[in-house]
């Protein structure tokens, strides 16, 4: 797990135990996760060769929570994503999970009235964040690598509820971090969407 610290990347490991997978979570900086033995902890600069490297040795998939937060670089999604697949090919793994926004668009997508104002909305105070995450995209794209994007288009803090998986939405306005890491789990455990990006949507 990249980014295990971040605000979805804790709750993606919480679940992830509550299944029963092991993790292994990168982070950076200080984390407050609570010894279990399931998990492992390993310090981690997503951009740095060596470092994403000894994360992911021995590990059968990868999952990324890398977002835009405050003092990161403007293409920090796209430059970590090149990193972790150049790992991914040198240490023979081939799947990868990760999340980013609806701003990523492609031929087909149906997108809602609320999706075009808050991406146009994103796009005007910072247009870096959108670009990084069609980039990134184009890097999954140009690899090898059987990769899943989910594409969202708000993440909150609020209560779970019903969702759908489907490749061109429409999108839910606002989506909780818990039904992202269940979706990411979801494509992980059912080898679902390979090298397709779907969007969390209405049941």
């Amino acid at each position: 797990m990249i980014a295990a610290n971040g605000r979805l990347g804790r709750v993606f490991v919480a679940e992830a135990l509550r299944r029963g997978h092991m993790v292994r979570a990168g982070v950076r900086g200080t984390h407050d996760f609570p010894k279990h033995p399931n998990l492992q902890v390993v310090p981690c600069d997503a951009t740095n060769i060596d470092d994403v490297i000894r994360l992911l040795e021995g590990q059968e998939a990868v999952v990324s929570a890398i977002g835009h937060v405050k003092g990161s670089a403007s293409d920090v999604q796209t430059k970590a994503t090149e990193v972790v697949t150049q790992a991914m090919n040198k240490l023979n793994i081939t799947r990868f999970v990760d999340v980013t926004g609806t701003g990523v668009r492609f031929p087909g997508d149906r997108i809602t009235l609320v999706d075009r104002f808050l991406n146009l909305a994103v796009s005007l105070v910072d247009l870096n964040r959108v670009n990084d995450g069609i980039e990134h995209v184009k890097v999954l794209q140009g690899s090898s690598l059987d990769w899943t994007s989910i594409r969202v288009l708000k993440l909150q803090n609020v209560k779970p509820r019903k969702y759908a998986l489907r490749l061109h939405g429409p999108t839910k306005p606002f989506v909780g971090r818990e039904e992202v890491a269940r979706a990411m789990l979801e494509v992980l455990e059912q080898e679902a969407f390979i090298q397709e990006a779907p969007i969390i949507s209405y049941t």
